[in-house]
């Protein structure tokens, strides 16, 4: 007791840095990771070093500075299995890397290493391989003193440790002879390259996810590194597994299920006991499960989950169930509990922080679904423990973001993305080229909607070069894309270029590609034909939302089966005389963002129904598809959209009845939200909305003057913003308000002006001479 506590409070961190301390922190590492790979030392009848004396020589060590520490592991000694020597001689060499060497003694990892008491083990390990045991503190302490010096320093001990190793084992070393392939010391040679594969092949594993955000990372190197392992050693599982993960990252599926398939043959053929054959299928249930979830298979993954359940009740294992929960819970939208938590082990879930992280996120999208509140939203994710750990820390802030992307709040969802890009890039997270392409294209897009638009081309081909090469890219493509898309409809120039984007943006998402082409017919002057795309998608969108398994209220319910019969009673399909254009199908797919962005697209589709209805005078349908449009977006929590609502209804009054003097206080209310919550774009159309609102209602001259100092500086600030864009349909609007406006109060000379730059820019875009003659008072958004 007397030598423990002066181990641990008399001897400074600094002061275990001896050559005798690094020797045994590496065989003490190496040993424990033989432990926990499954890999015993003491099976083999060649070695017979009892396994108490080995660890009184690492007492020994322990106690006092021996004055040839390398005497253990040369070929004469006994006192150390002839495997456990050549996984020493074998890290040395490897630490002779400085980088590998810090690495290899960081406190962190050592952490990692080393478990917890609770776990249950071999009475001759259970004093040994634990952190509070007095191996476990030494180790500990090791590390912290390592890196308690200057880099330069780590570099002088390491060289000066290196020396001496060089110099003791340089006739000493174990020769082994090639020669002879069958012979057991070679089998004990490959032990060494055996632990280093399994080592690379768990960290592989482990950042599968962050493959893509790793340049200097070859995938072809990785094929080729799994190729070479399992040559050499076939009956490895690890190799197996890692490149099943890889292959799921490429979108390969017959190479993930040949991978998985040999990863489950090897461990079947490691496995002795009944129990332990059970729980490798319900491994193999789950594994493939998650699989075939990640390639959209939800029937399949379904079935399988029923095996994995079956597989996993028989072989007792709670570290299967564990998994199969994250399986069940990513496979359902409801938020029941799982049915067998009862039979998890308490520690195995503390042990297990994704398991948490994927039931929470699961729970909260399915809240999202539900038209829940932000503060029920925000509440249950503060309230969560993972929240703040570092590897889910940018996970969740970008589940956060996205949430206020929904609620229509622009300038918060990019700065939280900022703080995703900024957190994912200091501590990378399991899943981080998923988290990074998701807010890079959530960037974009707001570049794009600020006016910024070169700004967002250049960022997607930067994100496209470094980041991502994988299934993520799409991601990023779609956002390039719909950038592109909206410039090109802005001008109104080649319609035929912006009928190539569409198609190349339906094999993204062909629910955006629905719109933009409806968009694209309505500037083509065929009305018909976009009012039927625009219906396909509202009649498909409210199918499928109806056909989810949220459960919906009885009122949203109604208003959906009205919004249906009001779409079937309109005008019918008329898309014959038109070769070029194709009806969309859909199939089963779901946007990003699952159901609540599925509503979002409908409502979308709403919106761009009523203004075309507008456009062609039909005010009743115009308003009755307005109220539709409300329940939707009442019941998913969709406020701008509300707003929205609530601004086109006073349009459709305004078109419908004579002016009134003054807008109202609901009105000023509303603009005032919106002007909160909508993005750049949207906050000059309504500043320009409000203008002609004014415009129309004021009479006498001093109304007019007072109009002119108020407004005529924010439409010169919108005719800029426009300007930038390129967007020449709004610039003609902006200039024809000025016009009239300055006509109003008595300023000829600044209205001829502006009617010159409007008839130009007319005829230089080859619009019609009756485009916006007598709009300027049409109130539409």
């Amino acid at each position: 007791m007397t030598f423990y506590d002066s181990f641990l409070h008399d001897v400074s961190f600094v002061d275990s840095l001896t050559h005798t301390n690094l020797m045994l922190f590496i065989l003490l590492r190496e040993y424990i990771l033989s432990v926990r790979l499954g890999q015993s030392m003491f099976d083999d009848s060649v070695d017979g070093t009892p396994k108490m004396r080995m660890y009184m020589y690492f007492y020994d060590l322990l106690r006092k500075s021996s004055d040839d520490p390398f005497r253990c592991i040369s070929e004469d000694s006994s006192l150390l299995p002839t495997s456990l020597k050549a996984l020493v001689h074998g890290r040395i060499d490897r630490i002779r890397d400085s980088f590998e060497a810090v690495n290899y003694i960081h406190p962190s990892d050592v952490k990692t290493l080393l478990l917890s008491s609770s776990v249950s083990l071999d009475e001759d390990d259970g004093f040994f391989l634990t952190r509070d045991s007095v191996f476990g503190l030494f180790l500990r302490k090791f590390a912290l003193g390592f890196h308690h010096q200057s880099f330069e320093e780590m570099c002088k001990f390491k060289y000066s440790f290196l020396r001496a190793y060089d110099k003791a084992t340089s006739f000493k070393r174990i020769k082994y002879p090639f020669a002879l392939p069958n012979s057991c010391n070679l089998q004990l040679l490959n032990s060494s390259t055996r632990t280093h594969t399994s080592e690379t092949a768990l960290q592989i594993s482990s950042a599968v996810g962050q493959l893509g955000g790793r340049p200097d990372l070859d995938t072809k190197e990785l094929d080729e590194t799994f190729s070479r392992c399992k040559n050499l050693f076939p009956e490895l599982p690890a190799p197996y597994y890692a490149a099943h993960l890889l292959a799921i990252r490429k979108r390969n599926i017959s190479e993930a299920v040949d991978n998985l398939c040999s990863y489950f043959e090897t461990r079947m053929a490691s496995e002795w006991s009944d129990k332990g054959l059970k729980n490798t299928c319900a491994y193999m249930a789950v594994a493939s499960a998650n699989m075939h979830l990640s390639f959209g298979h939800w029937l399949r993954g379904k079935c399988l989950e029923k095996e994995a359940l079956k597989k996993s009740l028989e072989s007792e294992s709670g570290a299967s169930l564990n998994h199969l929960k994250i399986t069940h819970s990513l496979l359902n939208t409801d938020t029941a509990s799982f049915r067998y938590d009862s039979q998890i082990p308490q520690r195995i879930i503390n042990r297990m922080p994704h398991v948490t992280m994927t039931e929470l996120r699961t729970k909260f999208w399915s809240m999202v679904d539900s038209g829940a509140s932000p503060s029920e939203l925000f509440l249950l994710y503060f309230n969560s423990p993972v929240t703040m750990l570092p590897a889910c820390f940018s996970i969740c802030l970008l589940d956060i973001a996205t949430v206020w992307s929904l609620y229509g709040y622009p300038i918060l969802y990019t700065a939280l993305l900022q703080c995703v890009i900024n957190a994912d890039c200091l501590q990378p997270c399991p899943m981080s080229d998923a988290v990074l392409s998701t807010a890079f294209a959530g960037m974009i897009k707001e570049f794009s909607a600020a006016g910024a638009v070169n700004e967002a081309l250049n960022l997607a081909n930067c994100v496209e070069t470094v980041i991502c090469r994988f299934s993520e890219k799409s991601t990023i493509h779609q956002a390039r894309l719909q950038v592109e898309l909206e410039q090109a409809l802005r001008s109104g120039v080649d319609l035929a270029q912006c009928d190539r984007l569409v198609n190349a943006l339906r094999l993204c998402c062909p629910w955006e590609a629905a719109l933009y082409q409806a968009e694209v017919e309505r500037l083509r002057g065929n009305c018909v034909t976009s009012h039927d795309l625009l219906q396909h998608v509202v009649q498909s969108a409210l199918s499928r939302l109806k056909s989810a398994t949220i459960k919906t209220s009885e009122v949203t319910s109604g208003a959906a089966d009205s919004s249906t019969s009001l779409l079937n009673s309109s005008i019918t399909f008329h898309v014959e005389p038109f070769s070029h254009l194709s009806i969309p199908v859909f199939d089963q797919h779901v946007p990003l963002g699952g159901i609540a962005r599925l509503a979002q697209i409908a409502v979308r589709a709403e919106f761009a129904l009523v203004e075309l209805l507008i456009s062609m005078q039909m005010y009743a349908q115009a308003d009755q598809m307005l109220d539709e449009a409300r329940c939707l977006a009442v019941q998913y929590g969709l406020c701008a959209a509300a707003n929205k609502v609530c601004l086109l209804k006073h349009a459709l009054r305004t078109l419908r009845s004579a002016p009134s003097s003054e807008p109202s206080v609901e009105l000023d209310r509303v603009l005032c939200e919106a002007l909160h919550q909508s993005d750049h774009s949207t906050q000059w159309r309504c500043l320009t909305y409000a203008s002609r609102l004014r415009l129309r209602a004021f009479r006498s001259s001093a109304e007019l003057g007072n109009f002119l100092q108020s407004h005529l500086q924010q439409l010169y600030g919108a005719l800029t913003f426009y300007r930038s864009v390129d967007d020449r349909r709004r610039i003609l609007d902006i200039l024809a308000l000025l016009a009239a406006a300055l006509n109003s109060g008595g300023h000829i000379k600044e209205r001829n002006e502006l009617a010159n730059a409007f008839h130009e820019l007319r005829k230089e875009c080859q619009f019609a001479d009756t485009f916006l003659r007598g709009k300027y008072v049409v109130a539409v958004l």
